[in-house]
C-alpha cells in the first residue's frame, strides 16, 4: 500500500520558497487527475483563468508592460524583487501547475525567479503583485482606467482566495493537509 504524503499549514506557509515550490510540484502529480474530475474546483479554476485573461487585457490596453520597463531599466528598479517570490504559499504553486503553468524557479538572482523574459511566469499571482501600483503606473494609466484595473484585479483575487480555500479543505478531506 502507497502511503500518502502529509503536510501542514507550516509546508504551505512557511519555509524558503524553494521548499514550497518542492512541496507544490511533489503534490501535482496525484492531484491534477482527482482535481480536474472534482467539478466544482475544475469549474473554479475555469473561471480564474478567464478572470486572468481579462486583468491581462486590461493590464495590456493600459501598457503595464511600458510602464514598469521604466523602473526595471534602472539601478535597483522593479517590483520584482528577489523577496517578492517568498510571496507564493504552496496552494498558489499548486493551482498554477494545475492551470498548466510549468511552475519553476527561473532565475538566481536579486529579482523574483518567476520572473522570466516576457514577464512573471504565474498565471496567479501573490495579492502584492497584483494590488500595488507604484505612483508612475497610477499617473501613468489615469483614474478611470485605475478603476478599470482595480475592478479587474479585485474579481480575479476574489476567484483565487475561493479556489485556494477550496483545494485546502480537498487536501483536508483527503487527509494530504493537516491542521
Amino acid at each position: 500500500m502507497e502511503t500518502q504524503s502529509r503536510f501542514t499549514l507550516q509546508d504551505f506557509y512557511g519555509g524558503s520558497i524553494g521548499i514550497r515550490l518542492a512541496v507544490a510540484q511533489s503534490l501535482y502529480p496525484d492531484l491534477a487527475l482527482e482535481l480536474a474530475a472534482n467539478e466544482p474546483f475544475a469549474r473554479m479554476l475555469a473561471q480564474a483563468v478567464v478572470l486572468e485573461k481579462e486583468l491581462a487585457r486590461t493590464m495590456a490596453g493600459l501598457e503595464l508592460a511600458a510602464l514598469c520597463a521604466v523602473c526595471g531599466t534602472k539601478v535597483g528598479g522593479g517590483c520584482c524583487s528577489s523577496f517578492m517570490a517568498g510571496e507564493n504559499d504552496v496552494a498558489q504553486l499548486l493551482i498554477n501547475l494545475l492551470a498548466g503553468v510549468p511552475v519553476a524557479a527561473l532565475r538566481e538572482d536579486d529579482e523574483c525567479c518567476f520572473l522570466g523574459e516576457r514577464g512573471c511566469l504565474l498565471l496567479f499571482k501573490p495579492i502584492f503583485c497584483l494590488n500595488y501600483n507604484c505612483q508612475q503606473i497610477r499617473q501613468g494609466a489615469g483614474p478611470d482606467r485605475m478603476r478599470r484595473l482595480d475592478q479587474a484585479t479585485g474579481e480575479l483575487l476574489q476567484q483565487q482566495y475561493a479556489l485556494e480555500q477550496l483545494l485546502l479543505e480537498i487536501l483536508r478531506q483527503r487527509g494530504t493537509l493537516i491542521g
